[in-house]
């Protein structure tokens, strides 16, 4: 009877490890493992006693592919984000809460720094989860420059804003996260690591991939419960230490001198239609909301305020190496088909200057007559101030 007791009891251990490999759950040593830092609590206790308040908040985050969820989860309920508003509502009764959820495919923080005005900060958000750590890390360039410049606007425009920063990684095991903890840091922020609570679970096979990622990158519906457990973790620890009295909350401090720069800190992004050339030939503004350049070629000029220039594009594989970038009349420096979301030019010299964007003829085959660059935003960072763009 002994002997069965016992085999029951490994038996029953066996399922249970089993059980977890394959299903999506967080226990007390993961959930340890994902908080990097709690950092400086004034600001979520800011937003936690507007909730208690019952004053209507709005949540928010921005980011990639990760952040939006797309096809990779079926339940846009179950998307990290929209959890933590529910979260809200749920804690606080009668709470009205906003979600927003900016995650954009295929996007860094350089694109980020460009949209976060415009994206974010315009629905003036309470809490706002940044995630950029797969895709900051492109293994061309560090873009810890452009993430310091999506915080910095966050937290510099609302003195009361929680700006929490959540660590994913590639199935290698690779992310920006070591970059992105250090500026974490230096602004005191809350920080969560999906990559630290998850990957010794990976190596140690009590969890699978495929049981809580659809691909190399993207988190399944699975892997956004656990990314909303650890972050509602912090939340749940936050809302116990809340004081009683607003006022015994601690002060905000102010938001720090920069710790790489502030250049994009100054953005400014226009859309296609919205440039408007000083000249043009060869390039014309379609329906699509994209400046197009046949096989013939052209030049595009228009002006800009900043130090580096951004450019969204699209370069066919006929017209490689045939498009390139000049600055106010100087060298011309290429323009490459990859890196869309990566500065072309940098260390310009503050103030205007006038760019031109010009495409070499790439050929008479009826592959070129059919090929088109395309132009479908320009970006400036590091402006004196956020002047329109000609």
């Amino acid at each position: 009877m002994k002997l069965i007791a016992q085999s029951f009891v490994v038996l029953l251990c066996l399922f249970a490890s089993k059980l977890r490999a394959n299903e999506a759950s967080t226990d007390a040593s993961m959930r340890q493992r994902s908080l990097v830092s709690e950092g400086d609590p004034a600001r979520i206790q800011a937003v936690l006693e507007k909730a208690r308040r019952l004053e209507p908040i709005c949540i928010a985050a921005i980011g990639g592919s990760i952040t939006a969820g797309g096809e990779h989860t079926k339940d846009p309920k179950r998307r990290y984000v929209q959890q933590i508003a529910n979260w809200f509502e749920k804690s606080f009764p009668g709470l009205q809460v906003r979600m927003v959820n900016a995650g954009i495919g295929g996007t860094n923080s350089v694109y980020g720094a460009l949209r976060v005005q415009r994206d974010v900060i315009a629905h003036q958000p309470d809490l706002v989860v940044v995630e950029y750590a797969v895709n900051d890390s492109t293994g061309i360039s560090k873009l810890d420059e452009s993430y310091e410049g999506v915080l910095r606007q966050l937290l510099a425009s609302s003195p009361s804003r929680a700006v929490v920063e959540l660590f994913f990684m590639h199935k290698d095991g690779k992310s920006a996260q070591t970059e992105q903890v250090l500026l974490g840091s230096h602004y005191g922020l809350p920080m969560i690591s999906f990559r630290d609570a998850v990957w010794p679970e990976l190596q140690a096979g009590n969890l699978k991939w495929e049981a809580i990622y659809d691909d190399v990158v993207h988190p399944n519906d699975s892997g956004h419960d656990i990314a909303s457990e650890l972050l509602l973790s912090f939340l749940r620890t936050s809302l116990a230490r809340l004081m009683k009295r607003d006022s015994d909350r601690p002060v905000v401090a102010p938001v720090p001198a920069p710790l790489i720069s502030d250049t994009f800190e100054h953005c400014a992004m226009f859309r296609a239609a919205d440039l408007k050339p000083l000249s043009s030939e060869g390039w014309a503004l379609v329906k699509n909301n994209a400046w197009e350049c046949g096989s013939a070629g052209g030049r595009l000029e228009y002006e800009v305020s900043g130090q580096i220039v951004m450019l969204g594009r699209s370069i066919p594989a006929v017209a490689s190496d045939l498009v390139e970038m000049t600055i106010d009349g100087e060298a011309p420096r290429a323009v490459s088909r990859d890196g869309h979301n990566l500065p072309v030019v940098t260390r310009l010299q503050p103030g205007s200057h006038r760019v031109a964007v010009v495409v070499k003829p790439f050929g008479k085959s009826k592959e070129a007559d059919t090929e088109k660059v395309r132009i479908f935003w320009g970006g400036a960072a590091g402006m004196a101030s956020p002047l329109p763009l000609k």
